[in-house]
């Protein structure tokens, strides 16, 4: 299941779309998955029924998670980093001990 260029079609909300690009065609489908889930999710909890602010809706709530997920990503990465400076510095120590 490698990237192809070939179309992939998917259903989101309703609509069919041809989706052509250079990710696997099993993570296109996954992708529109989710987006369709998300979409239906805006769809049952708010009283609007215009697809254009269900989208962006669904959009924004989509992008709140990519942010949060960066977020922690970093925050992961600087202790990540804080350990490591830590280790190397025990490291160091026992080093100079063992000498």
């Amino acid at each position: 299941m490698g990237s192809s260029s070939e179309s992939v079609r998917v259903v989101i909300f309703g609509a069919e779309y041809s989706i052509k690009g250079d990710v696997d065609s099993e993570m296109t489908r996954q992708v529109a998955r989710y987006v369709n889930s998300k979409m239906a999710e805006i769809h049952e909890s708010t009283a609007s029924r215009d697809n254009i602010k269900i989208a962006v809706l669904s959009a924004l709530n989509i992008a709140g998670e990519l942010f949060d997920l960066k977020a922690k990503q970093e925050q992961s990465a600087q202790s990540i980093t804080a350990i490591t400076d830590r280790l190397e510095s025990i490291c160091r120590r026992i080093d100079v001990a063992l000498q």
